[in-house]
């Protein structure tokens, strides 16, 4: 896991902002990212762990921190309580 986008990428759209209530269930199931798109996941309020699938590591995110995604990477989110959070999408040009 990182906090840093690689230099060149565009932004794309972003989530809506998500609450424990309206997070939905395929972001807390195995996904992944497309080849050459990132996302950032921006904690408002609260706390959500990432869970990398592929290293095992989890790591608590809480506001207002934020964890940057790579393409291809599986990985899912477990609720932690209350929360408020949005998803920045990008991709290569």
């Amino acid at each position: 896991m990182t906090n840093q986008l690689p230099d060149g990428l565009v932004p794309g759209r972003a989530s809506p902002v998500f609450t424990q209530e309206s997070l939905p269930d395929a972001l807390q199931a195995e996904h992944t990212l497309a080849s050459g798109h990132w996302a950032v996941l921006n904690v408002i309020e609260g706390s959500l762990r990432f869970v990398n699938l592929k290293t095992d590591e989890e790591r608590l995110i809480s506001a207002p921190d934020r964890v940057t995604i790579r393409p291809g990477l599986p990985h899912r989110v477990a609720l932690e309580g209350p929360l408020r959070c949005r998803i920045d999408f990008f991709r290569k040009p």
